[in-house]
């Protein structure tokens, strides 16, 4: 079994080192933990309610959502408090919930706090790939064909960009800190590699790596 939190989420991590949780610590293309046994693989996103308010307005939750259901993994939400006293009404936000879960088949579940979060992870990793099978991940990405592949880093990239972009990427920064190191330096300079005759990578998709990798 693999439990994989992302490395911002500092509070979470905290807890579950003094809970005594397993678990290693990394940049996560897509959600904020990753559960994986048995071929079956979970991504769960955890969002404090104000923020899942906040992204409903802005349009992060629609476009995180297309995102992590093109994973090809379990998708589940983690929405931390009450419902009340957002940005948004309540009818607005258990409007929200019901549709990703109805209509975007993905589980959501709400929980008081860190408390609540990090005792159902732990239940949640004794379920994935045992009670709870399904979600092959990232490699769902990927035709039959290139499914044989073995490239973690083709992969995390195509969960982020089209495999035009990512493939163009790899040629030029062939791994993780490569790339990392450019967009430090001077992010923009992708802005020069060419994925088609006639395209150009664009500085939405520099904006999105920035945000992931940075």
């Amino acid at each position: 079994m693999s439990l994989v939190i992302d490395d911002r989420e500092h509070d979470l991590i905290s807890r579950l080192k003094n809970e005594g949780v397993e678990f290693t610590v990394s940049r996560l293309p897509l959600g904020d933990i990753q559960i994986e046994r048995n071929g079956t693989m979970a991504l769960i996103e955890r969002k404090r309610t104000d923020d899942f308010a906040a992204s409903i307005t802005d349009g992060r939750w629609r476009e995180q959502k297309s995102r992590l259901a093109s994973s090809g993994a379990i998708v589940i939400y983690i929405i931390e408090g009450s419902l009340y006293g957002q940005s948004k009404s309540v009818e607005t936000l258990s409007s929200a919930i019901w549709n990703t879960m109805l209509r975007d088949k993905m589980w959501v579940l709400m929980t008081r706090g860190i408390e609540d979060t990090s005792l159902h992870i732990q239940q949640l990793t004794k379920k994935i790939g045992t009670t709870l099978r399904g979600g092959t991940g990232v490699h769902s990405l990927l035709s039959k064909r290139k499914r044989k592949v073995e490239s973690r880093w083709l992969l995390m990239l195509m969960a982020l960009v089209s495999e035009a972009i990512a493939t163009a990427l790899i040629v030029e920064y062939p791994t993780l800190c490569e790339l990392q190191s450019q967009l430090r330096k001077d992010p923009f300079q992708l802005c020069k590699i060419s994925v088609s005759a006639k395209r150009r990578i664009g500085k939405v998709t520099v904006a999105t790596l920035i945000k992931h990798f940075i």
